[in-house]
């Protein structure tokens, strides 16, 4: 399985479940993900890619999603 297929599945548990390992989501927060781990949890999504940017620079990895999207 690749990153963008992790990090999918990662995303979809937590749009569907509002959680992941003990951790809770709510409504409208964004997500960052990198290798199928939450890096971030923003406000906003700018805030969200920033971090993930932060930690890698290659623009075809990471995903940013808002919860409940």
């Amino acid at each position: 399985m690749n990153e963008k297929d992790v990090n999918q599945k990662v995303a979809e548990e937590i749009c569907n479940e509002f959680r992941l390992n003990g951790q809770e989501f709510q409504l409208g927060e964004c997500v960052a993900l990198l290798d199928g781990k939450v890096i971030a949890v923003e406000k906003d999504l700018w805030s969200a890619v920033q971090a993930v940017r932060g930690l890698d620079a290659n623009p075809n990895r990471g995903m940013v999603f808002e919860v409940g999207s």
